[in-house]
């Protein structure tokens, strides 16, 4: 530090893990930072704001989530009966193979991070800010990856693929009134992050114009697993649903061995059967942003009420219970309080109760963004001239309320 306005600092660390494969146990990972308290120059002039300061980090990290034994080929043994073919004779004889195969290479998962901060105070610090901005860069991610099965395993523990993850957090801090009787705080936060895929396994696939004609290479996806280059990690691959099928169109929904009431998918490429060409990028797993915000007021120095409200927005779940599908609700009945599709009611998001998905299996995707309102609490201090009479030093009432209120966007 230099005059308190110019700062630096950095770190260093070696970490091993046992788990790991023999030959890749330890990992370096360095960090530094640089910071620059601006307020504390000559030049600068703005009375309102108090403090101000502006850093850049960057820093490795590494995560070792893995069991204390993937990287080890592991033993399994058990019976198996053999017949004699000379005499008939049955006997049963032990036997012990490799359950799982081994990988001395494994290593550790590491994330090189970027980040811009900005540190913000006006008006006598009644208002704080922080802004941060950050781009964080994984490799070598640890997975289970699949195996063909001619090689005898299921799957191996690996270091595969590269994924981007790039945000932004947001964090105010405010004293919006302060008077002898009554003072309001406020605390929000924001935040949004986005990721990507830039790298799976490394094979790569030939790029075909529409003659057939090979124009490019790309690496090439995992529709197995629903991971696809430049795409998110939590993006929605599946049939889209749009509607379920009603009366007049029994002729339509026939060719897809359908009837009234069972749901409607897309069928992108008009062919009356479902394949991967007909699946579409519908959304997203985990929420694309999300906010919270807490009110404080004090009241006459005795009287504290509080609320809380946060958001989770813009992203899906799987609701399959509004198939009514037997499959899923094990019998041919109605769970509780879920509506269903009838001719008198035909409703456009949820199916019959025993609907027909004829042999495709898909998932229904509903939005859940919601805004909850999650606490509100009410106390009363009584005044400590009032407690010594009663021989008790400090006396407090409290009423919390949780969970008080929910708005969701409408279904489908």
């Amino acid at each position: 530090s230099y005059k308190s306005k110019y700062l630096i600092t950095g770190t260093i660390r070696r970490d091993g893990y046992s788990a790991f494969g023999i030959k890749n146990p330890r990992a370096t990972f360095p960090s530094a930072a640089i910071g620059w308290v601006f307020t504390e120059e000559p030049f600068f002039r703005f009375s309102a704001m108090n403090y101000g300061k502006l850093r850049l980090s960057w820093g490795a990290n590494g995560n070792r989530a893995i069991g204390i034994y993937d990287a080890l080929s592991s033993m399994g043994n058990g019976m198996i009966t053999y017949v004699n073919s000379t005499t008939g004779a049955v006997f049963q004889q032990s036997y012990l193979n490799a359950s799982r195969m081994g990988n001395n290479l494994l290593k550790w998962e590491k994330t090189n991070s970027f980040n811009l901060g900005l540190d913000l105070s006006f008006f006598e610090s009644d208002l704080n800010t922080t802004i941060e901005l950050y781009s964080m860069n994984t490799e070598d991610l640890l997975v289970d990856r699949s195996l063909p099965s001619i090689t005898g395993y299921n799957s191996v523990a690996s270091n595969l693929g590269q994924v981007n993850n790039k945000g932004i957090e947001l964090t105010i801090n405010s004293t919006n009134l302060k008077s002898k009787n009554l003072t309001w705080k406020t605390m929000f936060n924001f935040s949004l992050n986005r990721n990507k895929i830039v790298s799976l396994y490394g094979n790569m696939v030939d790029i075909l114009d529409a003659s057939g004609k090979v124009i490019g290479r790309r690496e090439a996806d995992d529709i197995g697993s629903k991971l696809f280059i430049n795409h998110a990690i939590d993006e929605i691959w599946d049939y889209n649903l749009i509607g379920v099928w009603q009366a007049g169109e029994e002729t339509e929904a026939a060719k897809y061995k359908l009837a009234p009431g069972d749901f409607k998918l897309k069928d992108v490429d008009t062919s009356y059967t479902f394949t991967n060409t007909d699946k579409e990028f519908l959304g997203f797993k985990k929420p694309r942003f999300r906010w919270s915000i807490r009110n404080d007021f004090n009241i006459m120095k005795n009287i504290s009420f509080s609320f809380s409200i946060y958001s989770y927005w813009g992203y899906k779940n799987v609701f399959n219970e509004a198939k009514h599908n037997p499959t899923m609700t094990l019998d041919r009945f109605n769970s509780f309080r879920i509506p269903d599709w009838t001719s008198e009611n035909p409703r456009n998001d949820f199916a019959r109760l025993n609907s027909n998905m004829a042999g495709v299996a898909y998932d229904v995707w509903w939005d859940k963004s919601f805004i909850r309102l999650d606490n509100v609490s009410l106390s009363y201090n009584f005044p400590n001239t009032l407690l010594p009479n009663y021989n008790i030093q400090n006396l407090t009432v409290l009423l919390t309320a949780r969970n008080v209120a929910v708005w969701t966007r409408e279904f489908m």
